[in-house]
């Protein structure tokens, strides 16, 4: 299972925003940051997650997903 998407601030990409992947309760999983083109990528099992995007300038937003068994999930963060 792949959880993808790209991090973009008016539409454009942001790079070197940091992805946290907090898990059901909250608890800390992973953490990344976006490449030139804003993407990031991680591995998670199926469930229920929540990615924080966080941004120069103290910029953050927060998004639940819900990733089936087996399945891909693109999501993007608008911060």
């Amino acid at each position: 299972m792949r959880l993808h998407g790209t991090v973009r601030r008016r539409g454009e990409p942001v790079e070197g925003a940091y992805v946290r992947l907090l898990g059901p309760s909250g608890e800390f999983t992973a953490e990344l940051r976006t490449d030139e083109s804003g993407t990031f990528l991680f591995y998670p099992s199926e469930g229920s997650w929540t990615l924080l995007g966080i941004a120069a300038g103290g910029r953050r937003v927060e998004r639940h997903v819900e990733i089936p068994a087996g399945r891909t999930l693109e999501v993007d963060l608008e911060i």
